[in-house]
Order: structure tokens, then C-alpha cells, then sequence
């Protein structure tokens, strides 16, 4: 049992490794935004060190390429841009302000909905690479014109999701396929990785937004998560942060059961965890109302036994 938890809790419940389908959202959302936010951080230090490891690793791989390097490296600059301007406009929303309000913004905006313009001139002359290229576009596109309907919809007191906001893409699958050892040396197959990863961190920084609000009614679609839980408490792994000492609604739902239980909580312990680029956040349950404590205890029991049956020879 880790020492922050038996400092906070006397009451010293057993815990362990579950996984869980969980629902985490501040207990009261900030007031007199532009538009509604959370108060969630969807960039923490973690996430903005990763950012820029991605965004040099773009640079290095992408001037070490020599074929084509005319082409590639306006298009390269170009794609970057556009995750910068999308980033950007992604931290304004986490943050309650909204991008329209930006003139210069807006009118950009509408330009970048037309996709890469240097992506053009590849489909003559690298109809492979240029496939490639088009389905980062692909990707970029549908989160951007997602995020375009969210700004132009939402209010101050409704953030406006995107409860189709698509996940799995055909570059995921490429960039999947491309880390492959035997490619670790080409240039271009290791900035197409770069790039893409860093253009994921801040769409996934945007979904996380959007899913924060568009799930919440919705059990079947919260995240599975590996939780350390016991009655009285919980740990989980985001890339996001909240607040200490913050109140948190916790919601956790059993399938099986068709149950969803509630807990009031508040951030008792925040660790950023460098290798994984996440946020350990751990939530104490505050005054926990019995029956819920029971059915959470009762679970927790029939995994371990469930665990136990597993290890019979």
C-alpha cells in the first residue's frame, strides 16, 4: 500500500490493480468562460515535453532526407504548421476561450479546412509518398472540421461535442506498420512517425475535450482504465491533469451488473510519470455512502477471487 494513501485514509482498505470503466470530471466547471470548460489541464508539463520531443524529432528526421527534399520539406513545414495552428487553438478551448473571437484565427481557420496545398504536387511525382500524406491530411481534417463545428456551437454555459468524433485511422496503421527495426534508418518513414505523433498529441488532447463532454451520459463508452482502487480510493493514469485538493465526481460502471456507482472525491496525490508521458492521479473518496462502498468492496472481492481461480494449475 503506497504511503500517501495510509496517510489519508485511516481507514486503510485493501487495494488493488483493477481494471475498471471510469468516469472522471471536476465536480464544478469554471465560471464566465467564453465557452464552457471543465477546468481539466489537457496540457501538463509532461505533455508539453513530449510535444517538443516530437516536434524535434520531426525537424531532425526531415532534414536528413535527400530524395525529393525540394518537395518534402515545404510540405513537412507546411503540416507542422497546421498542427501548431490546431494546437493552439486546442489549448485556447481547454482553457474556456474561444478561438472565433480571434479575427486572425478565424480567418485562418478557413483556410486550413481546405487541407495541405503543398500535398498537391506529390500525386504526379511520388504517388506512394503522397498516399502517406494524405492520410495524415485524412486524419488532421476530420478532428479539425470537428473542432470547427465545436467553436462555432458551443456556449458558455454547453461545450457543443462531436459524439462521432472518429478513432483508428489508415495512418495509424501505416505509422504502426513503419516501426518496423528494419526501418529505424530511413529519414522519411521516421519523420512521417515524428510528425504524425506529434500532430496525435494534440488531436488526442482535443478528444479527451470532446469526450469529456459528449460520454458522460453514455457508460458503454467510458474508457476502460487500469485502476488501483480500494473502498475508499482510487489511481489512475491520464494525460491530463486535474488539480489537487480539487473536487472530482467519480463514476464507475459495471457492466455485467448494468450498475453505474458515484463517489464524491477530491485530488489527494499528483505524480507526473516521465517514461509514459502520463499523470498519476490519485482520488480519495469523500464520506462514501454505504451501499455504494459495499458493491465497490463486493467487486473488488470477485476480481480477486476471479484472479485466484486464473492461477489454478
Amino acid at each position: 500500500m503506497n504511503k500517501w494513501f495510509l496517510r489519508e485514509n485511516s481507514r486503510r482498505f485493501f487495494r488493488i490493480d483493477m481494471p475498471m470503466q471510469v468516469f472522471v470530471t471536476p465536480s464544478s466547471p469554471i465560471n464566465n468562460l467564453e465557452i464552457y470548460a471543465t477546468g481539466i489541464d489537457y496540457f501538463p508539463p509532461i505533455i508539453n515535453k513530449l510535444i517538443g520531443i516530437q516536434l524535434a524529432d520531426t525537424s531532425y528526421w526531415s532534414n536528413k532526407i535527400q530524395e525529393q527534399k525540394d518537395l518534402l520539406l515545404p510540405l513537412f513545414n507546411e503540416i507542422s504548421d497546421s498542427i501548431e495552428f490546431f494546437g493552439k487553438g486546442v489549448v485556447q478551448l481547454s482553457q474556456g476561450l474561444s478561438p472565433k473571437n480571434d479575427p486572425s484565427f478565424w480567418l485562418l481557420m478557413n483556410e486550413k479546412l481546405h487541407g495541405f496545398k503543398s500535398l498537391t504536387i506529390l500525386k504526379t511525382k511520388a504517388p506512394k509518398t503522397h498516399s502517406y500524406f494524405k492520410q495524415i491530411e485524412d486524419k488532421y481534417l476530420h478532428y479539425l472540421n470537428s473542432f470547427f463545428e465545436s467553436i462555432k456551437e458551443s456556449t458558455a454555459e454547453e461545450f457543443s461535442a462531436n459524439p462521432g468524433l472518429l478513432d483508428g485511422f489508415k495512418i495509424d496503421e501505416t505509422t504502426e506498420r513503419f516501426s518496423n527495426t528494419k526501418l529505424n534508418n530511413i529519414p522519411l518513414i521516421q519523420a512521417i512517425i515524428a510528425i504524425t505523433s506529434y500532430m496525435n498529441t494534440y488531436l488526442n488532447a482535443y478528444k479527451q475535450i470532446n469526450d469529456d463532454n459528449a460520454i458522460r451520459k453514455f457508460p458503454l463508452k467510458w474508457p476502460v482504465m487500469d485502476a488501483n482502487i480500494s473502498a475508499s480510493g482510487i489511481a489512475l493514469l491520464f494525460s491530463k491533469r486535474f488539480k489537487k485538493r480539487d473536487k472530482v465526481d467519480v463514476f464507475i460502471y459495471f457492466t455485467e451488473n448494468k450498475k453505474i456507482i458515484k463517489f464524491d472525491g477530491s485530488i489527494v496525490n499528483l505524480r507526473s510519470l516521465e517514461m509514459e508521458y502520463k499523470e498519476r492521479v490519485a482520488i480519495n473518496f469523500d464520506f462514501p455512502d454505504g451501499s455504494s462502498q459495499d458493491f465497490l468492496m463486493h467487486k473488488i472481492q470477485e476480481y480477486e477471487l476471479n484472479l485466484c481461480e486464473d492461477l489454478k494449475f
